[in-house]
């Protein structure tokens, strides 16, 4: 047997991988079957495993319940706004840490952001919504975009790209070359580390389109509601509609699909940099 291993095993492995892919996909495909069919159809045995022929039928119904469109909306505008805005400090911030390691303070003040990331969220949540209230933020998106987009972990992890991505000579040659902290940072670092970016843009975005508790906390108005929070108000009110729930939870699968699709090869490039060094 070589190094790569024989060729039957091979087989056994990439028959293996198919079986795990198809584990991983065959939930998400009989969901968009049953969003095709109705409810008597659905719990019908055996279940149907080819779509139907009612999903017009059970987009009225979905819509006469929860305005989709405008959840949608919002959700893409919370998520791309707040993905948008970690990238950015996150960034900028593990450029900082990444550069001026040497610098006075940047020890303790690195430790004191690791230690952020062990702290719960549910331990200071009165004190955020006390202060999201003294804002005037109550029932508006604010909440949902500014608040988290200091990320401890985001910064984390920007700085372990950037420490492992750019050399201590590049920034030497910048500085010859008459460049300044921010054009540094802009034309040279911001480039070449869009693969950290990728992968933290794709996590993020997933983690807010999904996001449930702090809406659920903030928003008030149905007009407000991002498309989870809208979704739950949904099985809540037409907890019944099978149908109607499985198209609702459809659509608000299929743009994480979309934007990992998107990002896929930066998302994995990150990946691979990022478990390369501790």
């Amino acid at each position: 047997m070589n190094g790569t291993g024989s060729p039957m095993t091979r087989r056994i492995v990439t028959v293996w991988i198919y079986l795990v892919v198809l584990l991983f996909v065959l939930p998400f495909y009989w969901m968009i079957v049953l969003a095709t069919h109705d409810n008597g159809s659905i719990y019908h045995f055996p279940p149907p495993l080819l779509p139907g022929d009612d999903l017009a039928e059970n987009w009225s119904r979905l819509v006469e319940v929860v305005s989709v469109v405008r959840a949608m909306a919002n959700s893409i505008l919370v998520a791309v706004a707040h993905t948008l805005l970690v990238l950015l400090l996150a960034s900028l911030v593990g450029y900082g840490f990444a550069r001026f390691r040497q610098a006075p303070g940047s020890r303790w003040m690195w430790r004191v952001l690791l230690a952020t990331i062990f702290i719960p969220g549910l331990v200071g949540l009165i004190p955020w919504y006390v202060l999201i209230a003294r804002l005037g933020w109550i029932d508006t998106l604010w909440p949902l975009i500014i608040p988290g987009a200091a990320n401890g972990f985001a910064v984390f992890w920007m700085r372990q790209i950037i420490t492992q991505t750019i050399p201590t000579d590049l920034y030497d040659a910048a500085r010859i070359d008459g460049a300044s902290d921010w054009r540094t940072y802009w034309t040279i670092v911001l480039p070449l580390i869009r693969p950290g970016l990728g992968a933290l843009g794709v996590w993020t975005f997933m983690a807010t389109w999904t996001a449930f508790q702090i809406p659920l906390i903030v928003l008030n108005s149905q007009e407000k509601f991002t498309l989870p929070l809208a979704l739950a108000n949904l099985n809540t009110l037409y907890g019944q509609d099978t149908a109607a729930v499985m198209l609702g939870s459809v659509i608000s699968v299929l743009p994480i699909f979309v934007a990992f699709l998107l990002a896929a090869r930066q998302f994995m490039a990150g990946l691979t940099a990022g478990a390369l060094k501790g």
